[in-house]
């Protein structure tokens, strides 16, 4: 089986500008966790969807669901204080349905505009790496920077910018953080825990478009992507 782990249990904290958490700000009459929510939900390769989210917008994304027909999401699953206690939640959430070879695809809400091509290459990646995460090369000069001066030009040419889905093995993805608990490390994402773990994380090919929602202007350029 293929299964999408979406998360939507983030706090907003860097955008203040929006008086609900960014995955239920509303773009088109659309809240922003439903888009690529639908996006999964229309690919014949997904099997089944969760949902990850916190108490407070429990109540406002249950009402969004019975508006919407999304016959692959399974559950929603309250989620952890973090991003990784999140994700690991969902992985045990899982234990009943899910057997090792299963791919499992975590995909941050907050990037809703995930194109199928990502989804179905993160796919097709698992099946002959096990782990992969998506990314872009970083084309802009980069700079290293000190006290508001620019230090020194950073090499852009091995240089790429993470994005998700991240896509696993079950029983490597669950293995990975049950390392991390046990050993107590703390990581960005979850391609540096099986990364931790021994593993190599393949790059699957981004989309300058699969950007993450995380300030005021990209709540904007989202407004003028779909408008």
């Amino acid at each position: 089986m293929n299964i999408a782990v979406i998360l939507a249990a983030g706090k907003s904290e860097r955008l203040n500008e929006i008086n609900v958490p960014k995955q239920l700000y509303v773009v088109n009459n659309v809240p922003l966790f439903l888009y690529s929510v639908l996006t999964f939900n229309q690919l014949d390769e997904i099997d089944y969807i969760y949902l990850v989210t916190n108490e407070e917008c429990l109540p406002l994304i249950e009402k969004y669901l019975k508006i919407y027909t999304i016959e692959k999401l399974k559950g929603v699953i309250l989620g952890g204080a973090t991003r990784q206690q999140s994700v690991y939640l969902a992985l045990k959430h899982l234990d009943k349905i899910a057997k090792g070879d299963d791919i499992i695809l975590i995909h941050d809400a907050a990037r809703p505009l995930v194109d199928k091509e990502t989804i179905l290459a993160n796919i097709e990646g698992v099946k002959i790496f096990e782990a992969v995460t998506t990314a872009i090369k970083v084309n802009d000069t980069v700079f290293n920077v000190k006290d508001d001066h620019v230090d020194h030009i950073v090499d852009r040419s091995c240089l790429y910018q993470a994005q998700t889905p991240q896509s696993f093995n079950y029983r490597l993805i669950k293995k990975a953080h049950e390392m991390a608990i046990d050993k107590m490390v703390v990581a960005n994402d979850d391609s540096a825990l099986v990364r931790e773990l021994g593993y190599e994380v393949h790059v699957v090919k981004g989309s300058i478009t699969n950007f993450k929602v995380t300030t005021i202007d990209d709540i904007k350029l989202l407004e003028m992507m779909i408008l």
